[in-house]
């Protein structure tokens, strides 16, 4: 199979995280899996991406202030010769509207209806909701060994996500109320004055609820692997939901409403996944979860890098061939 030279993209401006991101950035956490296995699989890779990035494949990073336009003119002006084909991670797919004479790939990794040649989705509801069933969808994977497992776990339920309305905090909160149960919450503060105005009386009230900002490393991987179940009551059009696959690979089970693309991450344990507030109450009061072994295995037979990486290069073999 002929090595080929590909081209990723990941500048979420104004919020861009380094690669690999620490305590954010789930978007950037998948391309640099993604860039690190296509480097071990022997492509040669260029990756435009924040300063400070580390990476094994050749880095360009951005000038600082860059926006909109100006990466993708910047990324033009800068791409080494010899290109078989572009991955565009930006959040405005820059690169894939120009109609490039190299063939451009764009993952869509938020619920956007972006006119792109050819647009990957990271879920199959992503891509009927957002695409109209035309394009591809790749899930997003990550690696297993990268996730310490727990058989023992803790009295405690754990939310993991940006701290806005839509990712359902507050509903997670009311879980914690209505079971009694001990409720971690982590992630960055993404609407301030929601935080301060709504949020920050309700954890203050409850001696059971504690925030602890974004974390990563092992402070994330003690979180997750020692909770009791990690809750997951997304109100919006969810295109993925990384937080689900990290928890199982912890062995932890995950309580999920049914939304965007809960049914196909959790298709395996559909005994999890909740229509309502009160369902998901009922549930971590019943607390008959899997057994965490099998978590685990299932997100090892689905959601792994290398399953990723594998969909990916079939992808861009065939839109070079169009």
């Amino acid at each position: 199979m002929k090595r080929l030279h590909i081209i990723q993209v990941i500048s979420n401006f104004p919020n861009a995280q380094k690669l690999p991101p620490t305590n954010q950035g789930g978007t950037e956490k998948v391309v640099y899996e993604l860039t690190e296995n296509l480097v071990k699989r022997g492509h040669h890779v260029t990756v435009f991406a924040a300063r400070g990035s580390r990476t094994s494949a050749n880095l360009k990073p951005f000038p600082k202030g860059l926006r909109g336009k100006g990466i993708a003119k910047y990324v033009i002006g800068n791409l080494p010769r010899h290109v078989d084909v572009i991955h565009d991670h930006t959040f405005d797919s820059a690169l894939g509207k120009l109609n490039l004479r190299i063939p451009t790939v764009c993952t869509l990794h938020l619920p956007v209806k972006h006119r792109v040649k050819h647009p990957v989705y990271v879920s199959k509801r992503a891509k009927q909701v957002m695409g109209k069933n035309r394009g591809d969808y790749v899930y997003n994977g990550i690696n297993p060994s990268e996730y310490e497992f727990s058989s023992k776990k803790r009295n405690y339920m754990a939310f993991m996500g940006r701290i806005l309305p839509e990712k359902g905090v507050l509903q997670a909160i009311e879980i914690a109320e209505k079971t009694n149960k001990k409720l971690i919450i982590a992630g960055p503060i993404k609407d301030k004055e929601w935080f301060r105005r709504v949020l920050a009386p309700r954890i203050r009230r409850n001696p059971n609820i504690h925030f602890v900002g974004p974390i990563g490393g092992q402070k994330k991987q003690k979180l997750l692997k020692n909770a009791h179940c990690v809750l997951f009551p997304s109100l919006w059009e969810e295109p993925f939901g990384l937080v689900m696959i990290e928890a199982m690979a912890c062995g932890t089970p995950v309580i999920a409403l049914n939304r965007g693309a809960v049914p196909e991450v959790m298709a395996g344990f559909p005994q999890l996944i909740c229509r309502s507030i009160p369902e998901m109450v009922a549930k971590v009061q019943q607390g008959n979860f899997p057994n965490p072994h099998v978590l685990r295995r299932y997100v090892i037979r689905r959601f792994t890098t290398s399953r990723m990486t594998q969909r990916y290069e079939s992808i861009y073999r065939r839109v070079m061939k169009k």
